[in-house]
């Protein structure tokens, strides 16, 4: 019996960014709440920020929320389409729009030397990883709707393609490479048949 069972591929840009989130996130929760509770005993602050530690931890609980969800970020892949699940917005892209499907090392797509040293140490597990590149004919939606969405590192700078950085690179490929091959035999025998 077969499995019917989805697929589904971590996306290891949004794990970095959720594992380095986390833990100042958490800190401000309680920060939030002692300047809250501080706030009486200072005057000069409770006349001029009353809500500040309110504002405080409210923010750091949405970016509790967020690191939750960018956990959860994935590519899974279905009969005639495969979706790329970020912690906000989900986009499927048809397999008529892939054009080429090919592993390529990331850093020869974002160089190392020319990020930004922050950037550089976040990412620092990424730089020696290889990735899955999808060419495609067109995106979806227009670039710049996508780029509101989406990780920088996941659209390739230089060509229209996503880059897809996962853990289990092979078997994303595989998957795509069989599930395509299976829609374009569908889609013969639909027009032959």
């Amino acid at each position: 019996m077969k499995s019917t069972k989805t697929p589904r591929f971590g996306l290891l840009l949004y794990q970095a960014l959720a594992k380095h989130w986390v833990g100042p996130a958490l800190w401000l929760v309680p920060a939030g709440i002692l300047l809250w509770w501080g706030v009486p005993q200072a005057p000069q602050l409770e006349q001029r920020y009353p809500f500040l530690g309110f504002v405080i931890s409210g923010i750091s609980l949405l970016i509790i929320l967020y690191t939750f969800l960018a956990r959860r970020a994935h590519v899974s892949c279905h009969k005639s389409n495969f979706t790329v699940h970020t912690p906000l917005y989900p986009v499927a892209f048809s397999y008529q729009r892939v054009e080429l499907v090919r592993p390529v090392e990331f850093k020869t797509i974002f160089p190392p030397e020319n990020e930004k040293n922050s950037r550089w140490r976040l990412y620092k597990n990424m730089w020696g990883k290889t990735v899955i590149v999808v060419n495609v004919k067109g995106y979806p939606f227009p670039k710049w709707w996508l780029k509101l969405w989406f990780h920088p590192y996941l659209m390739h700078p230089r060509e229209m393609a996503l880059v897809l950085p996962v853990e289990d690179w092979m078997g994303l490929s595989r998957s795509l490479e069989s599930l395509r091959s299976n829609w374009r035999e569908t889609q013969l025998q639909r027009r032959h048949g």
